[in-house]
């Protein structure tokens, strides 16, 4: 339980894939939908459905096409957690680049497509996608390209833009005029001098560019270059082809300092809190990326264990001096250091796991054949091998 990434429970099993929800999730969900009971119960339901169904849907398909796109590789995916921030594939690949970026590539691949297919069914019933990512999805502006007008895709009440001369319209019928409130006159109508009524599309319409926005939104978040998004493993990846993985890492680790700098002028800029807590959060997994390298680069140069700290290392030196105490680490770099040697202890074990696992499937095929194993087995041979051969090379 010290581990808050532990605290999720198991939802179902598809494709030999065991999906998890976080507590977290669950509990941010009910506050959402409970926060819109209280403040505008007629559109709870579009925000349960929306928020709650189409999320979830599009979040977890999004981590599908990353786990099969693993198996595509020769890799494997056996599980899905669903965050706060998203989705976590946990997925074995081979150590190459090209595997990294296949299977990176296609979560968000999976969202264009998702969006493709919406942005056919509205293009047959005459209307556009929509492309603003900035839009409220709850009132998206869709543009009719038979009838050229646009409409607005809600469950609310009418939405009156100013531009045309009308008479009278009922209070039921307005939501808002270009951001002003109208007072009511006695006979309970609002008079507007100049204004345009932007009709309303079907329910069915609605739903289908819900989805649509969602996707494309999801999919251009996900081609920011910062961890833990993905376009932080593709940069990873790119730079990788061209020089190795660690440099490939450094680059990606950079990439995320600037984009939190850039988050935190825009949280500012804004009166954001949400951005700056995302901040601080990417700058907190870039630093814990370049921490990791440089204990990799340390080991490798010297074959010297640096967890005790340089002093230990400066007492082997030289016995006779007295060894000054350490400064204790802060909190953070505490938190960073253990989750590091974490991550460290379960490679080593997961090292020895396939190195007893690829010696009985060895003996196996010296004993049975090669046809004798079984397709996960042959994609577990190939894995291994693939990560023998870039350790070598």
């Amino acid at each position: 339980m010290r581990d808050p990434m532990t605290w999720s429970v198991p939802f179902f099993r598809l494709f030999g894939i065991q999906v998890r929800v976080h507590l977290l999730y669950i509990l941010i969900m009910f506050g959402i939908v409970f926060r819109s009971l209280m403040t505008n119960p007629a559109m709870w339901v579009d925000v349960l459905i929306f928020t709650v169904v189409m999320g979830f849907a599009a979040v977890l398909l999004h981590e599908f096409g990353h786990c099969f796109a693993a198996r595509w590789v020769h890799g494997e995916a056996n599980e899905v957690l669903i965050w706060p921030l998203g989705g976590l594939a946990f997925c074995d690949v081979p150590h190459t680049p090209r595997a990294n970026f296949i299977t990176t590539i296609w979560g968000p691949g999976t969202n264009l497509m998702l969006f493709g297919i919406c942005g056919i069914v509205l293009a047959a019933a005459s209307y556009l996608p929509p492309l603003n990512p900035l839009q409220n999805p709850y009132r998206l502006e869709l543009t009719n390209w038979r009838e050229g007008r646009t409409a607005i895709a809600t469950n609310d009440v009418r939405y009156i833009r100013k531009g045309s001369t009308i008479e009278v319209v009922k209070p039921e019928q307005i939501l808002n005029v270009e951001g002003e409130l109208y007072g009511l006159s006695k006979d309970k109508t609002v008079r507007l001098e100049r204004a345009t009524h932007l009709g309303t599309v079907p329910t069915w319409v609605m739903w289908v560019a819900r989805f649509a926005w969602l996707n494309w939104l999801l999919f251009l978040l996900n081609l920011i270059p910062c961890f833990p998004l993905d376009g932080g493993r593709l940069l990873q990846a790119i730079v990788w082809k061209r020089t190795d993985a660690r440099q490939g890492m450094l680059v990606a680790t950079y990439s995320s300092y600037v984009v939190a700098i850039l988050l935190v002028v825009l949280a500012f800029a804004i009166n954001e809190v949400l951005l700056l807590a995302m901040a601080i959060f990417v700058f907190s997994l870039a630093r814990q990326q370049q921490l990791s390298l440089e204990t990799q680069l340390l080991d490798m140069q010297f074959g010297y264990d640096f967890s005790q700290g340089y002093t230990s290392l400066e007492r082997g030196l030289d016995e006779g001096e007295p060894a000054k105490k350490p400064r204790r680490p802060n909190f953070i770099k505490r938190w960073l250091q253990e989750r590091a040697a974490r991550r460290l202890r379960k490679e080593a074990e997961q090292r020895s796991a396939d190195e007893a696992r690829m010696d009985a499937l060895l003996e196996k095929i010296s004993r049975e054949g090669k046809e004798s194993l079984t397709p996960e087995e042959r994609r577990f041979l190939d894995r291994v091998s693939a990560r023998y051969r870039n350790r070598m090379n």
